[in-house]
């Protein structure tokens, strides 16, 4: 069956076709404008404006907030604090405090768990 058919192509191409063929194409073409680039002043400079006004935010709100919040060294007075005497007795009566709670849970955990 295939042998039955021609093996010549049905299709023609007028003579010397190819030979101006680029010229022709280029000549039927439109003319190209240059357009200039043009980038808003804003899209390049745009992500370094937030960065200043992200970080010039954050510095005004840490400077209101440490203003609000630090202490006042001449609202305190000398009686204020502990002498070292005091404090050193405080330490020891919580000290002997953990040590009186550690003992009894530990007679009260003998209590329960010892097997006689």
């Amino acid at each position: 069956m295939l042998n039955n058919i021609e093996k010549n192509s049905p299709f023609r191409v007028p003579e010397n076709y190819f030979q101006n063929f680029n010229e022709e194409i280029m000549n039927n073409l439109p003319e190209k404008k240059k357009q200039k680039k043009i980038v808003p002043l804003w899209r390049s400079v745009g992500k370094w404006v937030a960065a200043a006004a992200v970080v010039t935010g954050i510095a005004i709100l840490g400077t209101n907030y440490m203003e609000n919040h630090s202490p006042d060294i001449s609202n305190f007075a000398k009686e204020n604090y502990i002498s070292g005497d005091d404090n050193l007795a405080s330490f020891e009566n919580d000290y002997y405090q953990f040590l009186e709670d550690d003992a009894t849970q530990l007679v009260y955990k003998d209590a329960i768990y010892s097997v006689e």
